[in-house]
């Protein structure tokens, strides 16, 4: 290698590692945060919701900046439940609407028996324009709710 094609792949080292320094120190609770502020966010887009008033005590007056970031806290652990059990709920719906898709394509497409074994080269594009066609039109059957 030359030495600026070495000068390149040290600075490309010592850039990784300061920016895998940065993130240790900062750490996940920033990402954390700004996710769950877009979330809430999009949440008031979508569904109207306004935001409620700040937290006040029995007076009228807001509450202490103890009482404040306590209920911050529960917030945002409250967010971080709702965000896994969110992805755990989407995960699993999604793999089981991949698993029934999986099985209706089995049972649509039949490979021709001339595609079985080792076909010659003309045979093999034929069977290979064949799964295409068919994956073409049961895409199309799937998506109009026929399968």
């Amino acid at each position: 290698m030359t030495l600026h094609a070495l000068q390149i792949t040290a600075g490309v080292i010592v850039g990784v590692l300061v920016g895998g320094v940065a993130v240790y120190q900062v750490g996940h609770d920033p990402i954390d945060r700004i996710i769950s502020d877009a979330a809430g966010s999009l949440r008031q887009l979508t569904h109207g919701d306004t935001a409620p008033p700040p937290p006040r005590n029995e007076t009228g007056q807001q509450r202490e900046p103890a009482d404040q970031a306590k209920a911050k806290t529960l917030r945002d652990e409250q967010a971080r439940q709702l965000r896994a059990d969110q992805q755990k709920a989407g995960g699993s719906e999604a793999l089981e609407a991949a698993a029934r898709k999986e099985r209706a394509w089995s049972k649509f497409y039949k490979k021709p028996p001339q595609c079985d074994g080792n076909p010659n080269t003309e045979t093999m594009t034929e069977c290979a324009n064949d799964y295409i066609r068919s994956k073409r039109q049961f895409e199309q059957a799937y998506a109009a709710g026929k399968l």
